[in-house]
């Protein structure tokens, strides 16, 4: 792992507050006098993940947080898309119709359709990421045990 900055370690907490603070909705409890959060070994577990591991492991997972995934398509868009390439290579040198029309007088006149594609998209992006914060402060220790017993597996077999 790179070694971070106090900047970027504080940085990496804030990223990783919201998916913390849904864990710990766990322990809310509504009582007579409000609202109270009750510790329970999931919320240390949490805590500790989160101000130990988590900085280090998104910067070491940087790749999946850091992918701007541009190929999420509605199932109507890619659809049409292919119809629209099915409809084209059927009909490459023949006339749609008996009059002379060398288009589709049925085809949209916009190559795109509206469509909710580049509504949704960072939505999703968003709660992709926020998924993996949630799976990486709870299996974060986990994965830094089995990180550093892959290094120490490593550079056993290097010495002999």
């Amino acid at each position: 792992m790179k070694r971070s900055t106090i900047g970027g370690y504080l940085r990496g907490l804030l990223k990783g507050s919201l998916a913390l603070l849904i864990l710990l909705t766990w322990g809310l409890e509504h009582k007579q006098t409000g609202w109270s959060l009750t510790l329970t070994p999931l919320s240390y577990w949490a805590i500790g993940s989160w101000l130990v591991g988590y900085p280090g492991l998104r910067q070491r997972y940087a790749g999946v947080f850091g992918k701007d995934d541009e190929s999420f398509v509605s199932y109507k868009k890619r659809a049409l898309t292919l119809h629209h390439q099915d409809i084209a290579s059927g009909h490459k040198g023949r006339r749609w119709t008996t009059n002379g029309v060398a288009v589709n007088p049925w085809a949209y006149t916009q190559s795109n359709m509206q469509s909710t594609d580049e509504i949704l998209n960072p939505i999703y992006l968003w709660c992709e990421h926020l998924w993996l914060s949630l799976l990486l402060i709870i299996a974060g220790p986990l994965l830094i045990i089995g990180i550093l017993s892959l290094r120490v597996v490593r550079a056993w077999r290097h010495r002999q």
